[in-house]
C-alpha cells in the first residue's frame, strides 16, 4: 500500500510541474530548486526529483553541468522534431498491421471524434488535448508492439505543450478539431496503407505549417522542409 501510495504522489507532483510549464506559469530558462518547489507543493524533494527527471525524458526541462535543473524553451524546430518522429511512428504502426484496424479500435476512435464534437469553448481545452491524444494512440496501439508505443508515448508532453503555446490554444482548433481528424478516420477505414500514411504525414505537417504561421516564422526561412512524402 505505502508503494502504491507514492507511486500515485509521484504523479501528482509529476502533474503539477507539468502544468506550470505548459501553461507557461515557469517560463523558458527559469532555473527549477527542487527544495523550493518540495516546499510550494508541500512535499519531499524525492518525488519532486523523480517528476524532473520524467519530464526532462519528455522535453520540458533541461539539466546542465553546474547549473541544475532548468525550463527548456521549445522552439518550431522542437515541434518539427516531434511531430516527424510521432508521424512516422504512427506511420511504422499501421505499416506492421498493414492497414487492418480492428472493428473495436475504430469504433473506440469514432467515439473520440463525437466527444470532439462536443467541445464547444476554450473552457474545456484541456479535453480537446486529451481526446487529440487517445485518438492517435489508437493508431499507435494497433501494431501492438510495446517499445513503438513507449517511445511515441515519451512525446506526448512535447505534443501537449504545441497545444498550449501555438497551433493549438484558438477557436480554430476547438471547433475544427473533428474535421481535422475526420479525415484520418476516413483514410483508417480504406485499409490502404499508402493513403492512410499519406493522409498521417499531412496531418502532421499540416500541424507543423500552421504554428509557423501563428509564430509568424516563414516557411522559406525555416531550415525544414514542411510538405514531405512519408
Amino acid at each position: 500500500m505505502a508503494k502504491i501510495m507514492r507511486q500515485t504522489l509521484r504523479e501528482q507532483v509529476t502533474q503539477a510541474i507539468r502544468m506550470k510549464l505548459l501553461t507557461g506559469e515557469l517560463k523558458p530558462g527559469t532555473k527549477i530548486v527542487e527544495q523550493e518547489m518540495a516546499e510550494e507543493l508541500g512535499v519531499s524533494r524525492g518525488p519532486v526529483r523523480e517528476a524532473l527527471r520524467q519530464i526532462e525524458q519528455e522535453g520540458l526541462v533541461e539539466y546542465t553541468s553546474h547549473v541544475g535543473c532548468s525550463v527548456k524553451d521549445f522552439t518550431a524546430q522542437d515541434v518539427y522534431e516531434v511531430y516527424l518522429l510521432r508521424a512516422n511512428l504512427e506511420i511504422l504502426s499501421v505499416k506492421m498491421c498493414e492497414g487492418h484496424f480492428s472493428q473495436q479500435t475504430l469504433k473506440r476512435m469514432e467515439e473520440i471524434l463525437n466527444r470532439m464534437d462536443s467541445i464547444e469553448d476554450l473552457e474545456h481545452f484541456d479535453e480537446a488535448i486529451e481526446n487529440d491524444n487517445e485518438f492517435h494512440e489508437c493508431i499507435i496501439k494497433e501494431s501492438k508492439l510495446t517499445r513503438l508505443y513507449t517511445l511515441w508515448n515519451s512525446m506526448s508532453g512535447g505534443n501537449t505543450i504545441v497545444f498550449y503555446r501555438g497551433a493549438g490554444k484558438s477557436e480554430y482548433v476547438i471547433h475544427n478539431q473533428r474535421k481535422i481528424h475526420q479525415k484520418v478516420f476516413d483514410a483508417l477505414k480504406t485499409g490502404d496503407v499508402n493513403r492512410i500514411c499519406s493522409t498521417l504525414m499531412e496531418h502532421y505537417m499540416e500541424t507543423i505549417n500552421g504554428y509557423l504561421i501563428e509564430h509568424k516564422i516563414s516557411a522559406q526561412d525555416f531550415p525544414y522542409k514542411i510538405n514531405m512524402e512519408f
